[in-house]
């Protein structure tokens, strides 16, 4: 590898790590506003936190990388341009297709690690992740009484406190409500108390000191409420059960077997198991359709034609029965309407289903090869504005990517849907980018410069001139 080479491989690789880097951290937090509501406040330590951030990282890869090689791409080669030092290699006999050498070849690396994180890494990620998110999720808020807010989290009291001192609280407000649909039955009033709790542990105690009760009684005869009763203490133990406020086992499989997270021989074996059980589905429909319209055999002789056995069936029914009958056939066609229906719902989330899983198995090798199509976009697009920076470079790759971002949601949605097929879905993106990829390599290399946007831009007037009657 010659020294330029080296430069190169060098200034590219830089750029993409700390382009991957930023593009990684944005799309985190991105997730963590998603599911902020899920992971405060429920006493998860820091390590679990962070390992399901580390998922997110992965599982954001998809997203980030490419974006990132055609940042590095435009940032590379603009510097290049910009300060003269393509055209001096251009000069030396060095094509501008030599120059891109070194980058494709880390474009290329770039490609397989990202089908082997698509493939390997991606789908474990999904897996854990998405368990752990919500095994968290299901876990109630830690017990936290905050002054002058009543905290219901504890079932069947409502809890209200004046100040809180370490573990001494004072003036002290608890409704108790267990008996559903009774309303607030019972108050007890404190100025003073202490709570006795280790978080984690399956019990609480409240002492109340020289406390005061209310209590409404309840007559069993008549559902009337008799007069209340008061009382007064000196020193009562209260004792709540704190067994939902412990953290269960966060590494419990809730979801697996999901098409995001199975490689190309688990998707491949998914569909064709979705393949046999929606064959078999649709015969066992038809089976059942058939007994049902097809269940009448009539004697096919000579001397009693069809139509004269149906007049006879016809002739039998008189007066309320025929009415009966009438209703009876009625009903049925609806409830065989309301079946169909069903059964036309069910084919339509076969479908689906087995949409995602071809989708996602082309995905894995689409995103790939979008990692190098983007740098041959990115490569010579720099080379052409001769720009290099954070400047007109970044916002440039911001918008290219999200042509390509868009395009594969929208031709995505219309896989899933069926309203394309999945291979076209998943790679009508990068084949409508290539054409475009190809003509700006082959324009860059021919020195294009932003001067040849300007000739371009006057392209559309030129033919109208030719193709003028006036002309």
């Amino acid at each position: 590898m010659s020294r330029i080479d080296r430069y190169i491989l060098k200034a590219f690789v830089t750029v993409f790590l700390k382009t991957l880097g930023i593009s990684v951290f944005f799309l985190l937090m991105q997730m963590v506003w998603k599911y902020v509501d899920d992971l405060a406040g429920k006493g998860i330590d820091w390590l679990s936190i962070m390992e399901l951030v580390m998922y997110w990282s992965v599982s954001v890869l998809p997203m980030a990388v490419p974006v990132a090689v055609l940042f590095a791409g435009i940032m590379t080669y603009g510097d290049l341009a910009e300060s003269n030092e393509l055209a001096a290699a251009k000069s030396g006999g060095s094509s501008f297709y030599r120059m891109l050498r070194p980058a494709v070849l880390a474009s290329s690396i770039i490609a397989v690690g990202m089908f082997y994180v698509s493939n390997n890494l991606i789908p474990v990620a999904n897996f854990k992740g998405e368990n752990l998110l919500l095994n968290i999720a299901k876990q109630k808020p830690t017990f936290n009484l905050s002054p002058g807010v009543f905290y219901g989290g504890i079932s069947g009291y409502s809890i209200k406190i004046g100040q809180k001192t370490g573990s001494t609280i004072h003036d002290i407000m608890i409704y108790r409500h267990q008996e559903r649909g009774d309303g607030n039955l019972s108050m007890i009033t404190a100025p003073l108390g202490e709570l006795n709790y280790v978080s984690g542990s399956p019990w609480m105690e409240l002492n109340l000191f020289d406390g005061h009760s209310y209590e409404e009684q309840k007559n069993q005869k008549n559902k009337a409420y008799d007069p209340y009763v008061e009382s007064d203490f000196k020193h009562m133990v209260l004792r709540f059960n704190m067994r939902d406020f412990q953290v269960d086992n966060l590494y419990a499989v809730n979801r697996s077997d999901e098409f995001n997270m199975l490689n190309i021989n688990q998707l491949a074996a998914a569909i064709k198991e979705l393949k046999k059980s929606y064959a078999y589905r649709k015969s066992e429909v038809s089976t059942i359709m058939h007994h049902k319209f097809y269940g009448w055999e009539y004697a096919k002789t000579d001397s009693v034609p069809l139509l004269a056995i149906d007049l006879m069936v016809a002739n039998r029914l008189k007066g309320h029965h025929r009415y009966r009958a009438v209703n009876n056939g009625i009903h049925l066609m609806q409830s065989n309407k309301e079946y169909m229906q069903q059964v036309s719902s069910e084919y339509r989330w076969r479908d689906n289903l087995a949409a995602r899983h071809y989708l996602e198995w082309h995905k894995k090798f689409a995103i790939a090869m979008a990692c190098i199509l983007l740098f041959f976009i990115g490569a010579p697009l720099g080379a052409i504005i001769q720009k290099g920076g954070f400047g007109l470079p970044f916002v440039i790759s911001v918008l290219l990517f999200l042509t390509h971002y868009v395009l594969t949601m929208v031709f995505e949605k219309m896989g899933r849907d069926w309203v394309i097929d999945p291979f076209w879905a998943i790679w009508m993106p990068n084949l409508l980018l290539l054409p475009i990829a190809l003509w700006m390599t082959h324009w860059a290399a021919n020195d294009a410069s932003t001067h040849s946007f300007v000739k371009l831009s006057r392209l559309p007037r030129w033919l109208y001139s030719k193709l003028s009657p006036d002309s």
